[in-house]
């Protein structure tokens, strides 16, 4: 009767075999984890350096607004000048510049608020990984931004129309009883883009009172001829 044995070395090959896969399987787990690790300090650097860079931004944007509202108050003063020239040469026809209530400026100061940051870690993707309440406030922040900038170039526009006379002749004084009543209403308009520009950045500052200073409620309610607020109006505000 003759005696089968298996070959001598067949549970040294399977044994083999599962080690090798083994080893192959933990070496795809550390490189999957090296990369995990590597790609998780990617977004963590990624993340800090965009906050940074918001933050800068946010700091430049500030600088910005007060200068804006500097500017706000000098053009409240000359638009308002402007439209009593024009009143009181539609009064007096014809009448010289020495007699006049004041001179006639059209100059403007247009703000320009930065907002490549925040569009770039929007781009990046960096914003999914910032915390929702953080995100909605620079949503916020920046749509603020975008009406300020909206009624700047509103402003623009009204003062392009306002002074399309001086492309013929910079002397309003030779301007005809219709053209004045025209260029008086321009300046109107101009005058209420101004009080709505000067409103938006006052709606920004409420909302972020680091965003300072800004134009004050009386002062834009002042452009329209609004009375000032009474007390009783500025509890209900919370002013």
């Amino acid at each position: 009767m003759l005696d089968v044995h298996p070959p001598p070395h067949a549970a040294h090959r399977w044994r083999d075999f599962f080690v090798h896969i083994a080893t192959i399987v933990i070496g795809l787990l550390i490189a999957l984890g090296l990369e995990q690790s590597a790609e998780g300090i990617h977004h963590r650097r990624q993340l800090a350096e965009a906050r940074d860079a918001i933050a800068e931004e946010r700091a430049a944007n500030q600088r910005e607004f007060a200068t804006a509202t500097e500017m706000f108050r000098r053009e409240t003063k000359r638009f308002q000048t402007n439209l009593a020239v024009l009143q009181y040469l539609q009064e007096h026809p014809g009448a010289g510049p020495n007699t006049w209530p004041g001179k006639i400026n059209w100059h403007s100061y247009i703000p320009a608020f930065s907002t490549a940051a925040w569009q770039s870690a929007q781009y990046l993707g960096v914003t999914a990984r910032m915390a929702p309440p953080d995100v909605r406030r620079l949503e916020q922040l920046y749509h603020q931004l975008g009406v300020v900038q909206a009624s700047s170039t509103e402003q623009l526009q009204a003062i392009s129309a306002a002074r399309r006379y001086t492309a013929s002749d910079a002397d309003p004084s030779r301007l005809t009883g219709p053209q004045l009543a025209d260029e008086i209403e321009f300046a109107e308009v101009l005058l209420i883009a101004h009080y709505r520009f000067g409103n938006g950045m006052r709606n920004l500052h409420s909302i972020y009172p680091d965003f300072t200073p800004s134009p004050e409620t009386d002062e834009c309610r002042a452009i329209v001829h609004e009375p000032p607020m009474t007390e009783e109006e500025r509890r209900e505000l919370g002013l």
